[in-house]
């Protein structure tokens, strides 16, 4: 039989199961007519983000979705709230350059404090553990030891270990202790409910046309009158429009969680670039407990793994996954798994998101293209595309014009 769209989205991660998703699919053709201030498009942390924003802001919103909130990417993430992005801090300085990596790792920091600040306030489940950045070769170990010499001359908290601090083979790492983690999709859905923005479930946007002073946006749902919108599409940009093919690029992420097993690793774990990413998650019912979360294995498996929008598991990816769990942390090799799924991410030529107003489009603001990060970067970058949809304020180093240059 062929495949259709919806085969793509077999998966189903731990954290969507956790708080009962996916939920029965709203009913089609209601035929709904709304009139409102601004149009949100994607129920990502982005989507919900924004909707806080305009919430503060008394500005009245409606937020559609393909599917329901935080059936993507964000459901399917590792759940850390941590500071800097996946190349090291002295990578980032060589490709950015000083000033702007520092601005970079701060709005990381200042992004990870609102998450966890926002977290406990609507009782997200949630935990500052701290990260480690371990190595796992030499040129990685390298790295780590330059960006610790950078980090410190610029003022960031951290420590370097030139040793194998676990004892697991890991050659150096760097300690980022105020990181934490969280419940993504329980954070996403929270958030959305407490900016009180008006959700549309099961609602394609099909087409976005001026109309008076304003917007149409058309969906399988619902017709939108708004006088602006705001794409949160991420992975699923180049679909979604012309404008962001060969600029957001989908790539597959791939996680397994195993039953609960004894606590052998409390903090949260990026190691070889950022290509393996792993925690233990607390079992609140037994002390002592978790469940190990790893993911990755992208580097292995590029020709699978690059552009594509599909969200089921192959076979290579989790086994080279369950590889990297022997070599290092072995007496968790044997942990029976619970969840295997993927989730589709959105990545720049760059590194950066990207962000701004449609240039055949005006009114229509993106905020989109966050390289496996929109966990740390997601919020401050968000308020970046809110200040530029409401005030016209410039979006920095986000600034999709940047491509231009």
């Amino acid at each position: 039989m062929a495949s259709t769209f919806l085969d793509r989205f077999a998966t189903t991660s731990f954290w969507q199961q956790s708080i009962g998703l996916p939920t029965p699919e709203a009913p089609p053709g209601e035929g709904l007519k709304i009139e409102t201030d601004l149009c949100i498009v994607g129920g990502g942390v982005i989507g919900s983000s924004i909707a806080w924003f305009a919430q503060q802001a008394g500005i009245e919103a409606v937020l559609l979705d393909a599917r329901q909130p935080a059936l993507g990417a964000t459901g399917r993430n590792a759940g850390m709230a941590l500071c800097g992005i996946a190349e090291s801090y002295a990578s980032a300085v060589e490709q950015y350059g000083r000033q702007a990596a520092k601005e970079l790792w701060q709005l990381t920091i200042d992004n990870r404090e609102m998450m966890l600040g926002l977290a406990a306030r609507l009782g997200v489940p949630s935990e500052r553990c701290g990260s480690w950045l371990l190595a796992d070769c030499a040129e990685e170990a390298e790295a780590l030891a330059g960006s610790a010499r950078l980090l410190q001359a610029d003022g960031f908290d951290h420590h370097f270990a030139s040793t194998d601090f676990f004892g697991r083979g890991f050659l150096a790492g760097l300690h980022r202790p105020a990181d934490g983690v969280i419940q993504p999709a329980h954070f996403n859905r929270a958030l959305l409910a407490a900016s009180g923005v008006r959700v549309i479930s099961s609602a394609a946007v099909t087409e976005i046309t001026p109309a008076g002073t304003g917007l149409r946006v058309e969906s399988s749902r619902a017709t939108i009158h708004a006088r602006r919108v705001l794409l949160a599409t991420n992975g699923y940009s180049a679909l979604f429009h012309p404008f962001f093919q060969g600029k957001v690029h989908p790539r597959r992420g791939q996680i397994q969680v195993s039953e609960p097993a004894p606590l052998v690793f409390p903090v949260a774990g990026y190691s070889h670039f950022g290509y393996y990413y792993f925690r233990q998650v607390a079992e609140p019912d037994q002390p002592g407990m978790g469940r190990w979360l790893i993911g990755g294995a992208r580097h292995l498996n590029y020709a699978t793994e690059n552009h594509l929008t599909d969200e089921n598991v192959t076979a290579k990816v989790q086994a080279d996954i369950s590889a990297y769990t022997a070599r290092y942390f072995p007496e968790l090799a044997d942990v029976p798994i619970s969840h295997r799924w993927a989730g589709t991410m959105g990545f720049t030529d760059d590194g950066l998101p990207l962000v701004g107003e449609m240039p055949d489009q005006p009114g229509v603001f993106f905020c989109v293209g966050f390289n496996g990060h929109g966990m740390g970067l997601g919020i401050k970058v968000a308020e970046r595309a809110f200040g530029l949809l409401t005030e016209g304020r410039g979006a920095g180093m986000f600034d999709w014009q940047r491509l231009k240059r």
